[in-house]
């Protein structure tokens, strides 16, 4: 049977999704930005770096899918496993136990 969160679990887990949208966003955006900082000093070409934007639009838009289409308990297990925010609590959860299983993740 489905567990049901408590409005405080909800908000907990909409802070988490937030910092690992961040986290996602920012890393795809580290290389664009190192590429217009290239493009910027000249030692880059300006059409290399608009199909790098492209590049980076179409990754943001997988992103935005991943967030707003795809959420869910995974994407919540997903972040607080890529934001190390495991705590016992939730290894105790029986829906936590099994997607630990799943990725074969260790204590």
């Amino acid at each position: 049977m489905k567990e049901k969160k408590s409005k405080a679990e909800r908000r907990r887990d909409r802070e988490i999704l937030e910092l690992y949208h961040k986290k996602v966003t920012e890393e795809a955006l580290e290389p664009l930005y190192e590429y217009f900082e290239q493009w910027k000093n000249g030692a880059y070409p300006y059409d290399e770096l608009t199909e790098r934007i492209h590049e980076f639009h179409k990754e943001n838009q997988e992103i935005y899918k991943k967030f707003n289409y795809h959420g869910g308990e995974m994407l919540v297990f997903e972040a607080k496993k890529e934001l190390e925010m495991f705590s016992d609590e939730d290894w105790e959860k029986e829906h936590y136990h099994r997607l630990k299983v799943l990725f074969d993740m260790d204590d």
